[in-house]
Parts: structure tokens; C-alpha cells; sequence
């Protein structure tokens, strides 16, 4: 049995295309670079006298996808409308979402069109060329990842017999989580403090590296702290009676944006005062390097 494998664009008004050998946009995939390949610039010095360099550091480049395919129809007017579907959704002034499949196998990954698609006649079916730019080149999967520290479990199990001192839930003792990296590279996070009650300057500590974020306010019960450490992502907010606005004048200045290693990563929340009254989730995304 062939397995499906397809690439879905999405742009952020909501139109898609589907890109597979099933598909009117019909695509062979030998005919699509850039899904598992990225380039690596590493950067040195040197001086007069030196034999070779010497390292700097590197940065993982853009990425670049191109799709090479076949309109699938041979009546005019089918052509036609297609290749005007086409060019709406791959319009270069959207922001752009692709998702890559194969069976149930799924990574997508931001882009942007570098120019309308390329029409070509060719002796059956017309061909497209589409170029693609990721300026993040990293695959992730479609949803986040989500760790919990200092929650509330629930207590009751059904059919459940009443009985004196009975608990509904419990809250969990533990003050650290292993937030675990299967990805290929290092990724920021999200981290979301809940206020039970009164509480002054939460924090969160990574355990192994000792460095630390921390938010210098005091929060009432129901104010919800954002904090997002991800490249291009980074942002603090603060939602409080059900208004949110922008938190970043309250960051310690000596914090981290701290990204979670490839891995284990052992965080450990506290807060200055009250810290039982703090619940803490942890949000990231597994990063990849191609599919």
C-alpha cells in the first residue's frame, strides 16, 4: 500500500493548496528541494602569521523550498481557473504556513512566496515553479508540547464512595519539571504563571545552567503572566481582569531567555513571596532540521 505524501500551503487568510501526485496541483517529489537540507555558515578570524582560522561560531541559514509540478488538466478554461487559484493563495504579500505529510508523519514550518508562481507550457500538462523562503528553518510539529508544574489534579475516580475527609483534588508537591527536547536543535519556550492568589516576582530556574527568568511584579488572584522566549518571538504580557497589556518593563535585568537544550531540562519555579499560590505551565515546540 502507497503510503500519502503531500505538502498543504496555507496563507493567513485560510486559502490552501494541496501539492501531491493525487492532487490537480500534481507534484513528484523528487521534483521538491529544500525539505531536508539547510546550510550552516561558520564564521572565524585569522592574521597575518596564522595557520588557518579560527572559530567564531556558526548560525543554520534560511531555508529555501522550491516546487516543481504539473496542473493536471488539459481543458483551457480547468487551466485557467486553477492557475488563478494559484496564484491568489501563493500571493507574496501573505504570511504563509506549510505542512508536509507522509502517512500520519506531519511537520510544518512558516514561509513566505518569493514570487508569483512560474507558468511553463510543457507537451502534456502545464507546468509551475513555486519558490518558497523559511527566514526559520526549523521544522516543528503541529502542536506544542505542554509541562505542568504545581498544578491541581483531580482527586475523584468514578464510581467514587463519599466518605469523611474526602478530597476532590490535590495540588502536586513538586516544585521542578523535566522538560524534555527530542528536537534537533535548541527552542525557546512559553511559560505561563497563574496566580491563585497574592504573590510577589515569580521566576522560573533552569537547574542545570542556573540562569533564570523573572518577572519583578506583584500578582492578584486570576492575573495570568506571559512570558515567550522563542527567536522573534520574545514578548511578556500580563492579563489582569480580563485585559492583557505589555509586561516587559517588569523583567529583572539580569534574566535569560532561556531555550531548552537538546534533551533534558530540569526547571524549577519559585517566587519571592507566596509561591504556593503560583501555578506554572511550560509551552515549546520540538524543533527539526528537515523532515
Amino acid at each position: 500500500m502507497r503510503v500519502k505524501e503531500q505538502l498543504t500551503f496555507t496563507n493567513e487568510r485560510g486559502e490552501s493548496i494541496v501539492f501531491s501526485p493525487a492532487s490537480s496541483f500534481h507534484v513528484n517529489f523528487k521534483d521538491v528541494t529544500g525539505l531536508s537540507d539547510v546550510r550552516n555558515a561558520i564564521y572565524s578570524t585569522n592574521s597575518m602569521g596564522q595557520d588557518g582560522d579560527t572559530y567564531l561560531g556558526y548560525r543554520i541559514e534560511s531555508r529555501d523550498i522550491d516546487i516543481v509540478g504539473h496542473i493536471k488538466e488539459r481543458e483551457k478554461i480547468a487551466v485557467q481557473t486553477l492557475r488563478r487559484k494559484l496564484n491568489r493563495t501563493l500571493n507574496p504579500q501573505y504570511k504563509a504556513l506549510l505542512i508536509y505529510e507522509l502517512g500520519d508523519f506531519k511537520r510544518v514550518i512558516n514561509c513566505t512566496v518569493d514570487d508569483a508562481p512560474i507558468f511553463k507550457k510543457a507537451s502534456l500538462f502545464e507546468q509551475f515553479t513555486i519558490n518558497l523562503s523559511c527566514l526559520n528553518p526549523f521544522w516543528r510539529e503541529e502542536n506544542e508540547t505542554r509541562e505542568d508544574i504545581a498544578t491541581w489534579l483531580g482527586g475523584l475516580q468514578f464510581p467514587v464512595a463519599l466518605s469523611e475527609g474526602w478530597q476532590i483534588g490535590y495540588r502536586q508537591p513538586s516544585l521542578i519539571v523535566n522538560v524534555y527536547n527530542s528536537g534537533d536543535v535548541k527552542s525557546g519556550i512559553r511559560i505561563e504563571f497563574r496566580a491563585l492568589g497574592a504573590l510577589t516576582n515569580p521566576q522560573l530556574l533552569n537547574v542545570n545552567t542556573g540562569e533564570y527568568i523573572k518577572i519583578k511584579k506583584a500578582l492578584e488572584a486570576g492575573d495570568v503572566l506571559t512570558v515567550s522566549t522563542g527567536y522573534g518571538e520574545k514578548a511578556v504580557t500580563l492579563k489582569h481582569n480580563g485585559a492583557t497589556s505589555d509586561a516587559f518593563r517588569y523583567l529583572d535585568v539580569d534574566s535569560t531567555y532561556l531555550q531548552l537544550a537538546v534533551g533534558d531540562n530540569l526547571l524549577r519555579y519559585d517566587a519571592d513571596t507566596n509561591a504556593e499560590n503560583l501555578e506554572v505551565s511550560i509551552y515549546h515546540n520540538n524543533l527539526y532540521l528537515g523532515v
